[in-house]
């Protein structure tokens, strides 16, 4: 019984948990973004390109 109330959450949870990311990600701050992508591994030019912002942004970002 225990295993199939854990399921049961589990199935409820994970489309929350899906909802609330996409969330964060749709109103993070472009400074956010940016760290988040530069850990990923991007360059700063292609971070530039996939936010649509300059070069110059990104280097400043990442510097604070």
């Amino acid at each position: 019984m225990l295993t199939a109330t854990l399921l049961v959450i589990w199935k409820l949870f994970l489309p929350l948990l899906l909802v609330v990311a996409v969330i964060d990600w749709l109103t993070a701050s472009d400074d956010r973004r940016v760290r988040v992508l530069h850990r990923t591994g991007l360059s700063q030019r292609q971070i530039a390109d996939r936010l649509h912002i300059t070069r110059y942004r990104v280097r400043v970002a990442l510097a604070s």
